[in-house]
């Protein structure tokens, strides 16, 4: 039976939709890291919860307890949240404190203001005088 005008067929929900996980990976729960990853066939990539791509198709996702599973997919990790690396949390950590430590250093060794606002890149390294 077709449906009536107007109404549209509601297609039975996915293994992956009835997974409470697949709620952390469409709302980008960072707390979710680290916890489990998910891959997605049509991509060929891997990703952590807190993924900022656009969301797939919960039939084209498959979620992985472990990095490891998520590996042996064949899939590439996501260049956009490097699940094989530390969480952006992490990086941010450790950007905000060597900016720390290099703020209390002593007044003769101060960085230049230049030389902080150029650090403020996490993918330009602070390095920290002797």
């Amino acid at each position: 039976m077709a449906p009536a005008p107007g109404c549209t067929k509601i297609e039975e929900s996915t293994a992956t939709e009835n997974d409470p996980r697949w709620a952390q990976v469409f709302a980008r729960n960072r707390s979710a890291d680290g916890t489990f990853w998910y891959s997605v066939q049509t991509t060929g990539i891997y990703c952590r919860p807190s993924c900022p791509s656009r969301t797939a198709n919960p039939k084209n996702v498959a979620l992985h307890d472990d990095l490891l599973s998520a590996k042996a997919t064949g899939f590439r990790a996501c260049k956009r949240c490097n699940p094989d690396g530390a969480s952006q949390d992490a990086q941010h950590a450790t950007l905000v404190a060597k900016a720390c430590r290099l703020i209390s250093r002593p007044k003769t060794m101060l960085p230049r203001t230049a030389r902080l606002a150029s650090a403020r890149d996490s993918r330009k390294a602070i390095r920290l005088p002797r």
